[in-house]
Formats: C-alpha cells, sequence, structure tokens
C-alpha cells in the first residue's frame, strides 16, 4: 500500500471491511450487535516527521447499514468501495479513480472473516486466513504470498491474546509484538464492524517492539453531546500525531 495516496491508518482502522456500529456492555465478545448510528464524515490530520496531511472521506452506508463507499472530498478518485454479496464481500481500493487493490472477503458460519484473496495494480497476490476461539475471538492470523506457479507460500503468522473484558492484550507476529493498554471507555463506534472482532474498550496506549525499537503511542479521545467519539488523538508525543475525528 506504499504508493496510494489515502492515509495508511484509515487503511488499517478500515481494513476493507463493512459497516459502522454501535454496541452496548450487554455484548458478549465477538459478538455483531446491529448497527444503530452512522458516521458521516470521517477526518484525519497526520503530522510525522516533517510531514502534514489532512483528508476528510464522506461515508455511504446501504439499506442494511453496512458501509458501501468512503470518498476523500479533495479528490473524488480516491475511494473505497465495498459490495455485499451472500457469504462474502469485495473491498476496492480507488487511486486517482484506478484500481489500486482488490480484495476478496470469504465469512465464516459465524459472519466473520475466514479467509481473504488480494491483488494490486502490480499484479501482486496476497491471500489471509483468520481463526477463532469458541468466544468468536481471533487468535491466529496467517498471511501467505499467492502466485500460479508456488501456490499459497506462509509469509506471516500473527497469534493474539485477550483480557477477561474481551479485549485484545497483544498480538505477535514473526517480526513484532504489538502490546494494547485500555480505557474504561466503552468502544462504541467502529468503522470496519461486524465482520472483525471488536474490542469492548478504547485503547489507552499502544507499545510496538521490533528488534531493538519500541514505539509507544497515547491514545485520548473527546465526545460529543450526545456521547458519540468525536475525536481521537494517537501520538508519541513528538514526531508523530494523528487526530481523528468524526460527525454524524
Amino acid at each position: 500500500m506504499k504508493k496510494i495516496k489515502i492515509a495508511l491508518a484509515i487503511i488499517v482502522l478500515v481494513a476493507l471491511a463493512s459497516c459502522q456500529k454501535e454496541y452496548s456492555t450487554e455484548d458478549t465478545a465477538g459478538d455483531t450487535p446491529t448497527p444503530s448510528i452512522r458516521v458521516k464524515t470521517y477526518t484525519e490530520d497526520l503530522t510525522s516527521g516533517g510531514t502534514h496531511t489532512v483528508t476528510t472521506f464522506d461515508l455511504s452506508y446501504d439499506n442494511s447499514n453496512r458501509l458501501i463507499s468512503m470518498i476523500s472530498e479533495t479528490n473524488a478518485g480516491d475511494k473505497f468501495v465495498f459490495n455485499y454479496g451472500s457469504g462474502s464481500y469485495t473491498g476496492d481500493i480507488f487511486n486517482s479513480n484506478v484500481l489500486y487493490i482488490h480484495e476478496v472477503f470469504f465469512l465464516n458460519s459465524n459472519s466473520l472473516v475466514d479467509s481473504t484473496f488480494q491483488y494490486n495494480d502490480t499484479n501482486d497476490s496476497t491471500t489471509e486466513k483468520y481463526i477463532y476461539n469458541g468466544a468468536k475471538q481471533l487468535v491466529t492470523f496467517k498471511e501467505y504470498d499467492y502466485s500460479l506457479l508456488t501456490g499459497s507460500v506462509l509469509s506471516n503468522t500473527t497469534n493474539y491474546k485477550y483480557d477477561s473484558n474481551g479485549n485484545q492484550i497483544s498480538a505477535t507476529d514473526d517480526y513484532s509484538v504489538t502490546l494494547y493498554d485500555y480505557t474504561g471507555l466503552a468502544n462504541t463506534i467502529v468503522i470496519g464492524a461486524p465482520y472483525f472482532f471488536v474490542n469492548k474498550n478504547l485503547v489507552k496506549t499502544t507499545t510496538y517492539s521490533f528488534g531493538v525499537s519500541t514505539i509507544i503511542l497515547n491514545h485520548t479521545y473527546t465526545f460529543d453531546g450526545n456521547n458519540r467519539l468525536s475525536t481521537e488523538t494517537i501520538t508519541n508525543g513528538s514526531t508523530y500525531t494523528l487526530i481523528k475525528t468524526y460527525t454524524y
């Protein structure tokens, strides 16, 4: 995803997934509650090193409250587009109206993503496999490089652990370890649910470790008059700050 103009953070957030939803504390880990509110616009204000960018997306939904598009306000050709079928759906990323990434998501019997197949504009292909426990929590994620000559070749495996509240506390892959600490605030907005596991609470700190390097990111939040998430600020305190803003 190096060449795309759309910020990497939004790609991570959306994960080429489905819809935004709100849920209550009665929902159990991994459940997929009925969507109740819609995010109208999503903005990323990113400062990284000496670079500063601001991107705002307009979001639209189908009659089932599933996200069908995220379109940049500054360049309508930069967009995410989703199409839903029975047992699968597709996600496309366009860069100035040119298809950059196409991905097919296959769902399991619990309506969670089971596997994917992706190709990009340089004809590179990858596949993924998602493995869950009995609580519908993602426990193992496998990434494969794919070609007609070699088939699927495993390139990376990530294993996840959770706390008693159903929050993901660690992600360990072949190259790095990511640790999460949580606030007591309920996670009431997720763009990308319900086809992926959702944490119960909002993250307080994220710690990335790879080799001898460690990066710690602090997360802070503000809310509107209806107690809906308004902004999330993620920063390392010096060279990196990402401000996510939501309107309804």
